[in-house]
């Protein structure tokens, strides 16, 4: 009995710290990809960030994680201290208040993330963060600055998505 906990202890241990080396900041690399102002109109994956402006991009042939969608098209994105690749703390230096040492306050503002897939017309909020949403073909994302005090969940982006089914 003894010898099979302690091969349960130590494959969970194991576990944990694959884990931790996944989540690290040098497990999710910069993914290279051409990428064009505006919508996709052929396969890829569309970005929106609105913000004080809106930026739109598409990824063309893009594969990987919504982190790397973000990264992918050029844009500066930093986590957290506690979660470096799994919060979104702050998009090509906005909001300029936030530290990132902790994940930000309503009070604070902070960013809500939004998909429309491929062949839809509207946003739904994402039910899971950019480092473990996988980016589909013909889907489109956006990030969307929410001011402080503002739900993330009401808030929604003031551009329509546009998106294609690839075959």
């Amino acid at each position: 009995m003894r010898l099979s906990l302690r091969v349960v202890l130590i494959g969970l241990i194991a576990f944990v710290a694959i884990g931790a080396l996944v989540s690290t900041p040098a497990a999710i690399e910069k993914t290279k990809v051409d990428f064009e102002a505006g919508w996709c109109e052929t396969k890829g994956v569309s970005l929106t960030i609105e913000a004080a402006t809106v930026d739109t991009r598409c990824a063309k042939d893009f594969s990987g994680t919504s982190w790397q969608l973000l990264l992918a098209t050029g844009h500066n994105v930093r986590g957290t201290s506690a979660y470096p690749t799994g919060f979104v703390c702050t998009i090509n230096g906005a909001p300029e208040a936030q530290d990132c040492v902790d994940t930000p306050r309503y009070d604070e503002g902070s960013w809500a993330f939004f998909v429309a897939r491929p062949g839809k017309k509207t946003w739904q909020y994402a039910l899971t963060g950019a480092a473990t949403h996988f980016s589909e073909c013909g889907s489109a994302e956006a990030w969307v600055f929410v001011p402080p005090a503002e739900s993330p969940e009401t808030s929604r982006p003031k551009t329509a998505p546009v998106t294609q089914k690839c075959d």
